[in-house]
């Protein structure tokens, strides 16, 4: 018995194993590597310029280009009533690009302007290229 004072009574508590914390699951991206814009937008403006000279099929810029883009061009070469043979390609001078200037403004955005000659005329081009789905896309273009 105890006088004046709060008896209490202490139980022994057993003690608490804690689980080791579980690892944290992060995603690595195992595919190749987005190329540079400086690298690739030479590529794709070739490419562009050859299917606007008829020499190459349009549908080498389906994985490439955006769908508003891909109805301009295709538009473009309908209107042109260009179409790729091989003997219409040895025949006539092949288009060539003279100089490419890249711009990244973001790190997923590059703005690019191109200088093209076919025979003896210049053209410009404009692109903006963005990344979709782990790859450059062109989704605007401007020609002069």
């Amino acid at each position: 018995m105890t006088d004046g004072a709060l008896a209490l009574r202490y139980q022994a508590v057993p003690e608490v194993q804690v689980a080791p914390a579980r690892p944290v699951l992060r995603l690595v991206p195992t595919g190749p590597l987005l190329p540079e814009a400086q690298a690739w937008a030479p590529r794709l403006v070739q490419a562009l310029a050859e299917v606007l000279a008829g020499d190459r099929p349009i549908s080498q810029l389906v994985r490439f280009t955006d769908t508003v883009v891909f109805a301009d061009v295709s538009r473009r070469v309908r209107v042109l009533g260009l179409t790729t043979t091989a003997t219409a390609r040895g025949a006539k001078e092949r288009s060539a690009v003279r100089s490419v200037h890249v711009f990244t403004p973001a790190t997923e955005v590059a703005e690019v302007a191109a200088h093209v000659r076919y025979g003896d005329r210049s053209r410009a081009m404009a692109l903006r290229l963005e990344v979709h789905r782990g790859r450059w896309i062109c989704t605007a273009l401007e020609l002069g």
